[in-house]
């Protein structure tokens, strides 16, 4: 299964992504933040960088992997961290090394 890359993540930050928190419950998110690293990249071809997804659900899932999929970009799955929250929702972080 191949991930999206930086630019991929970039160009469709205005859409709905849609993540698979529970068995058969999809969620909408959207995209808030695509940031770059200034690190050296673990593999040859790419660039460190980080997606933060918001979920407008309160539910605070736990950190762990989830599918998510996309209308253009595909369904992959992400090893996704909850970075923020509060009562108009909750971000997960997804790391790109």
């Amino acid at each position: 299964m191949s991930l999206p890359d930086q630019k991929s993540f970039e160009a469709n930050q205005q859409d709905v992504f849609e993540i698979q928190f529970v068995d058969s419950q999809r969620s909408r998110c959207q995209i808030v933040e695509v940031t770059a690293s200034k690190a050296p990249a673990a593999n040859r071809e790419g660039k460190q960088f980080s997606v933060v997804f918001s979920n407008e659900s309160p539910t605070v899932y736990e950190q762990g992997v989830y599918t998510v999929s996309h209308k253009e970009l595909g369904e992959f799955d992400l090893f996704l961290v909850p970075v923020f929250g509060d009562d108009k929702g909750v971000q997960y972080e997804a790391v790109f090394t």
